[in-house]
């Protein structure tokens, strides 16, 4: 895929991440984890579109990271609006995406620095 594409999906997930209020400490904390992923594959696609080698290389490792983005943004909008009794099972969905997937945006981003 484009990195286009990656940048214009995850526009709706930036601007709820900006529009947030603060209230919340739990939700408040997945939205931290959001803001920061983001922000990590934003800056991954800007190192990729000046090199296309790169970005043909780490196409799949790209791909990877923006589904964890997106399935961990989905699991938050179910942890936030779903009954409060479905909270414990998205507590550990959300805490399983935030420690096996959403790390390896930040090793991407070190390989790529280097």
């Amino acid at each position: 895929m484009d990195l286009v594409y990656y940048v214009t999906q995850n526009q709706d997930l930036m601007d709820d991440i900006k529009s947030r209020t603060p209230g919340q400490d739990d939700v408040d904390m997945y939205y931290g984890t959001l803001d920061y992923a983001t922000a990590r594959f934003n800056t991954i696609l800007l190192k990729l579109s000046q090199d296309k080698l790169d970005e043909a290389e780490h196409q799949n490792d790209v791909e990877e990271c923006f589904q964890a983005i997106q399935k961990f943004y989905k699991y938050v909008q179910h942890y936030r609006f779903w009954p409060k009794f479905t909270r414990p099972f998205l507590k550990m969905v959300l805490h399983g995406i935030g420690t096996k997937r959403i790390p390896k945006i930040k090793v991407l981003l070190t390989k790529l620095n280097n």
